[in-house]
C-alpha cells in the first residue's frame, strides 16, 4: 500500500507501538562534488504524537520501511 500525506502510521520498531502522521518523502542529495559516486537517500517524514526529533522539530525521518499504514486519509 502506497502511504499518502496524512496517513496514520506505526513504527514497526516501537515496542510500545509509536504512532504518528506521515507527512510525504523526503530525498537527501549525496551526489557532490567531494562524493560523487554516492547515490541520493530517499526516506519517510513524520510527525509523531509521542515525540519530537532530536533536534527538536515535530516532524523527523525514518526509512520507510519502518512504519507502515494503520489509518489511509481520505
Amino acid at each position: 500500500m502506497k502511504m499518502k500525506a496524512g496517513d496514520l502510521v506505526r513504527n514497526k520498531n516501537s515496542e510500545s507501538g509509536e504512532i504518528g502522521l506521515f507527512m510525504g518523502m523526503r530525498t537527501f542529495k549525496n551526489n557532490t562534488p567531494s562524493n560523487p559516486g554516492a547515490k541520493d537517500y530517499t526516506c519517510a517524514e513524520v510527525m509523531w504524537f509521542e515525540r519530537r526529533a532530536s533536534n527538536g522539530d515535530v516532524v523527523s525521518t525514518i526509512q520507510a520501511d519502518l512504519i507502515e499504514v494503520i489509518n489511509e486519509s481520505r
